[in-house]
């Protein structure tokens, strides 16, 4: 039981949903740290190619298992800007946007970086509840108490 638990495909992506979450938090606080330097261009990151390769890979597990529990790592395939690594995620952000240059060639949009920010401190703070949650099973099953 406890096997079963511990390598259930829920506990791999809410793990590589907060990896990339924190990740791409440094992207967002450097480009807002920097919104007022001459020159500067933000980069980001493609959420939902990070998405579709997670989601890839969680079905690739699942059709080499058909009609069994599919146990084991997921193992997603690298994108353009995000690499899978063993214990973490690189990522390799490209410049964005399509705004107005201002007089000092800054492309600063604060409305964009601020729903970026939002967006991706609730993904965060969601996966980490989630997988809290699922530790808090496993705890229970481990103490033998309901």
């Amino acid at each position: 039981m406890l096997s079963g638990l511990m390598n259930d495909a829920g506990i791999d992506v809410l793990e590589r949903t907060i990896q990339f979450a924190s990740a791409r938090q440094h992207v967002i606080a450097h480009n807002i740290a920097n919104i007022s330097t001459p020159n500067f261009r933000p980069a980001d990151v493609s959420v939902r190619d990070f998405q579709q390769a997670l989601a890839k890979a969680v079905e690739a597990r699942r059709a080499a298992r058909p009609g069994t529990r599919s146990d084991g790592p997921i193992q997603p395939d690298d994108t353009r800007e995000v690499r899978f690594l063993p214990n973490g995620i690189a990522l390799d952000p490209r410049p964005t946007g399509d705004g107005i240059l201002f007089h000092d060639r800054n492309d600063r949009d604060l409305e964009s970086l601020m729903r970026d920010l939002a967006e991706n401190t609730f993904a965060h703070r969601t996966a980490t509840e989630l997988i809290r949650a699922r530790f808090a099973t496993l705890q229970t099953a481990i103490r033998e108490r309901i």
